[in-house]
């Protein structure tokens, strides 16, 4: 059954503005944010969900995620996220069952 996905106006205006920052135009910045969006939505209620960001070597992943309450609970260790992970966006890889991370502007979207 799919249910409707309520979205933040306000994480999409700070998301779009902040991919503004990085020389997007406003349409690419706006429709990247409402993915963004999207994308956390749909992971925090549980989904599996495959997209794609650019990495730091230029290089396209292709990744496979969630942050479904029960998998993210069982794979903290310590207080939370690591150091190096703020500012960006954290999901939890069930391919490697590590946390990973990337910058927002360099998401490329949702695949499934």
């Amino acid at each position: 059954m799919n249910t409707a996905i309520s979205m933040s106006s306000t994480a999409i205006i700070s998301n779009t503005i902040r991919n503004m920052n990085y020389n997007m135009d406003v349409l690419t910045a706006t429709t990247k944010a409402a993915q963004m969006e999207l994308l956390k939505k749909r992971m925090m209620r549980g989904e599996v969900v495959k997209f794609a960001y650019l990495k730091k070597d230029k290089s396209i992943r292709l990744a496979v995620g969630s942050l479904q309450e029960n998998a993210v609970q069982a794979n903290i260790a310590g207080t939370g996220i690591p150091k190096r992970f703020y500012g960006m966006f954290v999901y939890l890889d069930l391919e490697k069952m590590a946390w990973r991370g990337f910058k927002t502007e360099n998401f490329i979207g949702i695949v499934d």
